[in-house]
């Protein structure tokens, strides 16, 4: 009886260390396309700090952090946004990241943007896995 108890508390242990993980993966903001479609999950292409863009043309390195079987507030305090040291980072839920790609990638607008938005959706579901059928 004791063996089978531990027996079952292991696979419990081991089953929620594989499905229970919280994972995230650091992309940049361009893996999303361009800021005319991208803005609509990520805000504009700017610091968020800033209400509008600099004047002149500039990169501004913009991280995304995809995240998946964890809380938002537990991935803003890993990553936290830092407008003294320039460190910008955008969070988007593992759904919500694969419900826009997929509806860009379904519109396929433009094929070399297309191929980039699969490219992005192969690097999330190679760190976080695939999207379980049925659910977001």
């Amino acid at each position: 009886m004791a063996r089978m108890f531990l027996s079952a508390l292991l696979l419990s242990l081991v089953a929620c260390a594989t499905h229970g993980a919280g994972k995230t993966l650091i992309l940049q903001y361009e893996d999303f396309g361009p800021p005319s479609a991208a803005h609509e999950l990520i805000g504009m292409d700017w610091w968020q700090w800033q209400s509008h863009g600099d004047s002149r043309p500039k990169r501004y390195d913009i991280k995304v952090v995809v995240y998946r079987n964890v809380e938002q507030p537990q991935v803003r305090q890993l990553y936290p946004t830092d407008p003294s040291r320039e460190l910008d980072f955008r969070y988007v839920a593992y759904a919500d990241a694969m419900g826009y790609l997929d509806r860009m990638i379904k519109e396929n607008v433009i094929e070399s943007l297309t191929s980039q938005l699969q490219t992005t959706r192969t690097r999330i579901v190679s760190a976080l896995g695939e999207l379980e059928q049925g659910r977001r």
